[in-house]
């Protein structure tokens, strides 16, 4: 709980924390423990407004928080909030590097996103997303399974 309470103390999750004081004591649980397939689902929550009002910053707060722990889903769902300037400023360069990271992680949605980003983006923009993509690759790819 240590972890919310930074994010909440920062002002940044505190709408978060509600949803999750309200979420049964084995999902609260796996959030505490920072189980990505739950902090995922809430990001989905915030993303899509289903129970509450849509919060994108806050689901990209908890969407990047599940693909750091390796989560395919909310890497390629935290591409597409890049992508589409949802909860953050567009950044073509990030959604790249989430989106090959979701990839990776057998997220077939990553592909179309990284096809789709390549035939518009400069080649030195590329250069710097292929570069990061590679990094996350490296820090974010894991054995967690999305489906």
């Amino acid at each position: 709980m240590r972890r919310w309470t930074l994010f909440v103390s920062l002002g940044l999750l505190a709408p978060a924390l509600a949803a999750a004081e309200a979420l049964p004591p084995r999902a609260q649980l796996a959030l505490e423990r920072g189980n990505p397939r739950t902090e995922e689902r809430l990001a989905a929550l915030y993303d899509q407004g289903r129970g509450m009002a849509p919060d994108p910053v806050v689901a990209v707060a908890l969407y990047r928080d599940a693909a750091r722990r390796g989560s395919g889903a909310a890497q390629l769902n935290l591409a597409q909030m890049y992508l589409a300037g949802r909860g953050v400023p567009p950044d073509p360069v990030e959604a790249y590097a989430w989106a090959d990271a979701a990839a990776a992680n057998g997220e077939p949605g990553g592909e179309h996103i990284i096809d789709q980003l390549a035939t518009v983006m400069p080649k030195v923009q590329r250069e710097r997303a292929r570069s990061r993509a590679a990094r996350y690759v490296e820090l974010y790819v894991s054995d967690f399974s999305s489906s």
